[in-house]
């Protein structure tokens, strides 16, 4: 088990610990906003195990980041010891480039069953959004002037739509089952992320953090700065310069 206190207060929760619909929104909020969607061990050679020891001690003790399987496999646990209702799901991305999705268990998010309803939890996805989706197909669901819906592909597969323009204009996020599964189930993917040049995550160094006026993103070639929706962009001149906007912009030294 995973030292409550501790975790609250690394992402900031000031809310009761009721396992209460309102509290996941709270929760959801502050992991998002406190902890940065990151693969810099990935590039660093630091090697990610799936534990949640680990995730712990390298999210809370270490005040680092992390990619899926670390940021929703520690949230999980979280909201275990909270008592929710809660299950760890697989999901396959869509890659905007190829126009297609990736394969299944290269994302894993979270179902929590609350209140007779259904809830999506996901805080690993590098632009996620700020609190829960209901699971309500086809009924859009607004969220910071970002309209999400949820739509049947099949029988078993869910396709996350989201748009920026009040639903003019709709781009995929991922897919998923709502299929339980457990952490281990990621394992091939998880070693997958970090060796194959296939994986975005292998690709370009990445930092993301969400923030009260939008976004704050890093990559291995720009530093990207979104705020009321206005979009500044610098660009990263070379590894010096990647570290010094990495700990200006995210308190965060690179692995070690």
């Amino acid at each position: 088990m995973i030292d409550l206190n501790a975790y609250l207060e690394r992402i900031g929760y000031k809310g009761t610990r009721e396992p209460s619909l309102d509290n996941l929104r709270l929760l959801h909020l502050a992991h998002v906003s406190a902890v940065p969607f990151e693969n810099l061990d990935v590039h660093y050679q630091q090697w990610i195990t799936l534990d949640t020891d680990k995730f712990y001690n390298k999210i809370v003790g270490r005040k680092r980041g992390g990619f899926c399987y670390e940021l929703n496999g520690l949230l999980l646990e979280a909201l275990q010891q909270l008592g929710f209702q809660t299950y760890f799901i697989s999901g396959s991305v869509y890659i905007p480039s190829l126009d297609t999705f990736g394969p299944y268990f290269a994302h894993v998010a979270i179902i929590v069953e609350q209140e007779d309803n259904q809830w999506l939890v996901d805080v690993g996805f590098g632009s996620s959004f700020p609190e829960p989706l209901k699971i309500d197909i086809d009924k859009p669901q607004e969220q910071d002037g970002i309209v999400y819906v949820l739509r049947k592909i099949n029988e078993e597969e869910i396709l996350i739509d989201r748009s920026y323009d009040k639903g003019n204009s709709f781009t995929p996020m991922y897919k998923f089952t709502m299929t339980p599964r457990r952490l281990e189930d990621f394992q091939e993917m998880c070693i997958y992320h970090q060796t194959s040049e296939q994986s975005p995550l292998y690709q370009k160094k990445l930092c993301s953090i969400a923030t009260p006026r939008g976004r704050i993103t890093l990559t291995s070639n720009h530093l990207i700065i979104t705020e009321d929706g206005n979009r500044t962009e610098q660009e990263v001149t070379d590894e010096q310069d990647f570290r010094e906007k990495l700990f200006q912009h995210f308190h965060m030294k690179v692995p070690s």
